[in-house]
């Protein structure tokens, strides 16, 4: 792998699709002035931490639809071909839309998210005293691991799905948490010997009904940590190894 092809790479995506990238940004900002706008004009109906909601929803939505673009050439077979006769390695490609719509998407979007933020703090400071949003506060920023993961999924879709692949990856991946979590119940029954669980996380814990209270059981301190870690650092690699694979498989 030659980081200059990597390099020639993102220069390529980036002038063939400014003027494209420029309005999406513009389209972002507006997006997300208008949920500012939604939770302010119906504040009464909406509590707690509404702007981390905000965050989230505009990070997944847009970096989904994002990183979904990457590949959109093998949407078209004609244009699929010409992706896979560039002059550089399947793993320089893959590493440049990793880079792309994964961390570069990312530093764009704090950008975007914290201008419209400013906004909404502007607007409403004087009636209800709001702060910037604080990525480290209580720890959430943990969640932004999160979105990597999340790239990674929409990645390996975009490679395996010709058309609409992102709509079918997240009906793929809605399909799998939903079996994920019937399975994890279903283990949890019959490790704990617990017939009345009403919820579980993979990798994380249940809750159950004990006397009428719910009663939530979670991993060791320890095991939780390493948990966390495959899940946030562990899992993205994977799926990019595997939209790796699949790309080299492609080019065969």
């Amino acid at each position: 792998m030659k980081l200059i092809n990597v390099s020639l790479l993102l220069k390529r995506q980036l002038k063939e699709h400014y003027q494209l990238y420029l309005l999406g940004s513009v389209a972002l900002f507006g997006l997300l002035s208008l949920l500012f706008l939604l939770v302010h004009q119906w504040r009464d109906s909406f509590a707690g931490a509404v702007q981390n909601g905000v965050f989230l929803i505009g990070l997944f939505l847009s970096g989904g639809i994002f990183t979904a673009t990457m590949f959109q050439e093998f949407s078209v077979p004609a244009k699929g071909i010409w992706l896979l006769g560039i002059p550089a390695t399947a793993a320089e490609k893959v590493i440049a839309a990793i880079f792309l719509s994964g961390f570069a998407f990312l530093v764009v979007y704090l950008s975007i998210f914290y201008l419209a933020d400013w906004l909404f703090v502007w607007l409403t400071y004087k009636e209800y005293s709001t702060t910037p949003l604080n990525l480290f506060r209580n720890g959430f920023y943990w969640l932004i691991f999160t979105y990597f993961l999340f790239n990674g999924i929409i990645l390996l879709g975009s490679v395996y799905f010709y058309k609409l692949s992102f709509i079918k990856t997240l009906l793929a991946l809605l399909l799998v948490l939903i079996s994920l979590n019937y399975l994890n119940n279903f283990l949890m029954m019959v490790i704990s010997g617990i017939e009345n669980i009403n919820s579980s996380t993979p990798l994380s814990g249940f809750q159950f009904e004990h006397q009428g209270e719910n009663v939530y059981v979670t991993l060791p301190e320890s095991l939780d940590n390493l948990s966390n870690f495959f899940v946030r650092f562990v899992l993205p690699v994977v799926f990019w190894g595997i939209t790796w694979l699949r790309f080299r498989e492609k080019e065969i």
